[in-house]
């Protein structure tokens, strides 16, 4: 029969295609035909596993894609002035705001006094102060809580105690220089002599020529007693360094002849000069504070070179003395011209 089956000769009508073993073997055996066979049986009898379904694709077309939105930020809260703020701190500068408006409301109203006081005030001549039994007057008129802007009265006070200090040290310097000729030291007449003569003629020129100037640089705003001051006070202090050394014969009792002194036994003396070296020694320290304090006042006010030159050209001009000069040279002058025609 496999014979039969198998036979190569074969018409093709006569040859069955469902005789081949593997489809035999397919279709469950020779018993059954291929009306009876069903494809699905063996699957139906194989476990079904679960599966992830997949939308037919019919409804695929319409699934929307996945988009991403943006977050939407929140909007910030109305700010006011005061939301952060406590209710003490708001006190706290209210406070401040009226202590500020006190200080200013006192500081404009000193100021208005001032001025009445200096259109009313009656500038008579009172430094220095003289006994009025005394032929020589006062020949300065020197008040700095009259003449001098609030801002630079400290700074002024400062200066004119520094001119006290000075002139009291150049004092005791001459005290020192007459204990030293007293007992026979060295130089001693010649440093009294001098001291004797830094006294008499250093006082007044240090009043006039440094003090004097700052005084109506602040009270004028003057660019040429700035500078006046400025040059006479830098040589002050060069001399104020040279005193507190004390050289022999140089006038002063300072350091070095203070020494020399002591190892003589004098030690009553010396130690007087000692207390002499010390005072020019702070005088040149308060001085050198003191310039650059100013220097830096100096370059607030808008002074200059040029405004000093102007200010002195201004002045030589208005003094009565160089106008009489200069109308006696024009009058001699003309004369002469007139003589030779």
């Amino acid at each position: 029969m496999a014979d039969e089956d198998a036979n190569p000769f074969a018409s093709p009508s006569e040859v069955n295609p469902f005789a081949d073993p593997s489809v035999k073997s397919a279709t469950g055996g020779p018993s059954k035909n291929l009306g009876d066979y069903n494809p699905f049986a063996e699957q139906a009898s194989r476990p079904q596993t679960t599966t992830a379904q997949t939308p037919p694709a019919s409804t695929a077309a319409y699934i929307q894609p996945a988009t991403i939105e943006p977050t939407k930020a929140e909007a910030p809260p109305s700010y006011t002035p005061y939301s952060i703020q406590s209710q003490s701190d708001q006190e706290a500068i209210r406070r401040r705001q009226e202590e500020l408006e006190r200080k200013d409301a006192e500081l404009t109203k000193k100021e208005n006094e001032l001025r009445v006081l200096q259109q009313q005030v009656i500038r008579e001549n009172n430094f220095p102060p003289l006994p009025k039994k005394f032929c020589p007057n006062p020949c300065f008129y020197h008040d700095i809580s009259v003449d001098i802007p609030i801002e630079f009265q400290k700074t002024c006070r400062m200066v004119f105690y520094v001119w006290q200090l000075y002139s009291f040290a150049l004092l005791y310097n001459c005290i020192c220089s007459l204990a030293l000729l007293i007992v026979g030291g060295d130089n001693g007449a010649e440093t009294f002599g001098v001291s004797l003569l830094y006294l008499v003629l250093f006082v007044p020129c240090s009043f006039i020529f440094w003090y004097r100037a700052l005084y109506k640089a602040f009270k004028n705003d003057s660019s040429f007693n700035y500078m006046l001051f400025f040059f006479v006070f830098f040589f002050q202090i060069l001399c104020s360094i040279l005193y507190a050394l004390g050289i022999p014969a140089f006038g002063t009792c300072g350091w070095i002849n203070a020494g020399k002194t002591f190892d003589k036994s004098n030690k009553g003396i010396a130690a007087m000069m000692f207390v002499s070296g010390a005072l020019f020694t702070v005088l040149a320290i308060l001085k050198i504070i003191l310039l650059k304090k100013i220097h830096s006042i100096y370059r607030t006010t808008g002074a200059s070179l040029e405004k000093a030159q102007g200010e002195f050209a201004r002045g030589v001009m208005t003094n009565k003395d160089v106008q009489n000069a200069a109308a006696e040279a024009a009058k001699t002058g003309i004369q002469a011209q007139a003589a030779r025609y």
